[in-house]
């Protein structure tokens, strides 16, 4: 990438899913805080929400490192998802919701650099 790119609608796309993953996890880490065993969930969408906030902020600045953290966001969005799905929680299930989408979107922006 030279100066800026124009931002396509793939782009575009990835970033819509990646904030709204990082609402979803952040919602769903601190209805986690103080449940019982609800730590690795906890700590599987903090990290997930980092990944997202780097992608966005990556993406919005025509970052040339934006295709690598998309990769490295997917397979956090899985992990968290993977995590999720094994609590009965609606915020859980709304997690995992975003992070599969989120994930798809990512490894879709990582494929096409």
């Amino acid at each position: 990438m030279h100066h800026h790119d124009p931002m396509t609608p793939a782009m575009q796309a990835c970033i819509d899913a990646c904030q709204r993953c990082l609402v979803a996890c952040e919602t769903c880490a601190d209805a986690c805080v103080g449940m019982s065993g609800m730590e690795a969930c906890l700590r599987a969408c903090r990290d997930c929400a980092d990944f997202c906030a780097l992608c966005v902020r990556l993406m919005a600045r025509g970052s040339a490192m934006h295709a690598l953290a998309c990769g490295a966001c997917a397979e956090a969005c899985e992990r968290c998802a993977a995590e999720c799905e094994r609590h009965d929680e609606e915020h859980c299930r709304a997690c995992a919701e975003a992070c599969r989408r989120c994930a798809e979107e990512c490894r879709q922006m990582a494929a096409s650099v």
